[in-house]
């Protein structure tokens, strides 16, 4: 399991969700956690409280139709306790592995390797050049001027 390689899937299945929430986003981070402290086991016990806590949720309404949803919404498999003296299962999606082949590897071809072909959407040098011109603002010298600063100015003229 690769750490980096599943948040980054989660997060680019986030782009796509229009139901989630940041309740959703909170809890999903805790069950996370949990499950990268129980090794990334298939199925793990969780204790309602103790996520509650994590997840910074105060409601156990909002506790239930949260891990109700992520259940529906295929981000986790939730099995909760037959009552409240009894533990849940929770099983995580894995987000970010791909099936197959992938090779370039210095000892050759690895098999179900992942390969996310990831662009940084918020720091694309690119697309932020080709949004000023869109906007209308001017660059001076290669850089963008978002306060109108004037560079041509006479200093030797009084105050």
């Amino acid at each position: 399991m690769n750490y980096i390689r599943h948040l980054r899937g989660f997060f680019d299945h986030l782009e796509t969700d229009a139901n989630i929430t940041s309740q959703h986003i909170s809890l999903y981070m805790a069950l996370f956690n949990l499950w990268n402290l129980n090794r990334f086991r298939e199925q793990f016990e969780i204790n309602r409280q103790d996520v509650m806590a994590m997840a910074r949720i105060g409601s156990k309404t909002t506790y239930s139709k949260c891990m109700k949803e992520l259940n529906d919404w295929g981000y986790i498999r939730y099995s909760p306790g037959a009552n409240r003296y009894q533990v849940s299962k929770v099983s995580c999606t894995r987000f970010g592995t791909a099936t197959g082949t992938t090779t370039g590897t210095a000892t050759g071809t690895t098999s179900g390797t992942p390969f996310i072909n990831y662009i940084n959407k918020k720091n694309n040098k690119e697309d932020s050049s080709q949004n000023l011109k869109k906007n209308g603002r001017k660059k001076q010298n290669g850089k963008a001027n978002p306060l109108h600063v004037e560079t041509d100015k006479d200093y030797s003229e009084p105050l």
